[in-house]
């Protein structure tokens, strides 16, 4: 296989260097190892297929900007097939005691509006809110993983934060 970046571009040690990052990332989404290395190895593969970068920042940021787009396709996949959960005797009895159905019911409508608030962000928007706030990510890292000013990322972030703030407000009774 012939790669096809620059050759100031070191791509098995840009590979090397980005894969701990890319499994922790995904490890976090899944919480299933094996799906994270699948993910990873997935992401550098195609990456590194299609790479036409010149720097190594430039191919970071390329990167993890596919490793979102690949978590999105990947949950998108999961969406329309469906995830199968084991559940043992004991955890039902368990959840059924602990979670009475109106609080059920409630979490899964609060669940709904939010996922209902994210689909209708744009997608640097909604980006920009889950690595600040689920990847825990700082605004400058994720300015230049995107390639936009901080201050871009902060309004892209206040903008998710009051929408989010709208739902609820709308659904609380006055």
């Amino acid at each position: 296989m012939r790669l096809s970046a620059s050759p100031a571009v070191d791509n098995p040690a840009l590979a090397a260097q980005m894969r701990p990052a890319l499994v922790t990332y995904f490890r976090r989404k899944t919480g299933n190892a094996a799906e994270a290395e699948d993910l990873t190895q997935d992401v550098l593969a195609n990456a590194f297929a299609h790479a036409g970068w010149t720097s190594p920042e430039q191919a970071k940021g390329y990167i993890f900007r596919a490793a979102v787009n690949r978590w999105h396709d990947y949950l998108r996949r999961r969406r329309i097939r469906g995830t199968a959960v084991n559940l043992d005797a004991a955890a039902e009895r368990e959840w059924g005691v602990e979670s009475p159905p109106e609080r059920v019911l409630s979490a899964r409508e609060e669940l709904q509006r939010v996922a209902q608030v994210l689909d209708s962000l744009n997608d640097r928007t909604r980006t920009v809110l889950m690595l600040i706030r689920f990847e825990h990510m700082k605004a400058a890292t994720v300015a230049d993983m995107l390639g936009i000013s901080v201050s871009a990322v902060n309004k892209h972030l206040a903008s998710a934060l009051a929408a989010l703030s709208c739902a609820r407000d709308k659904d609380e009774p006055t």
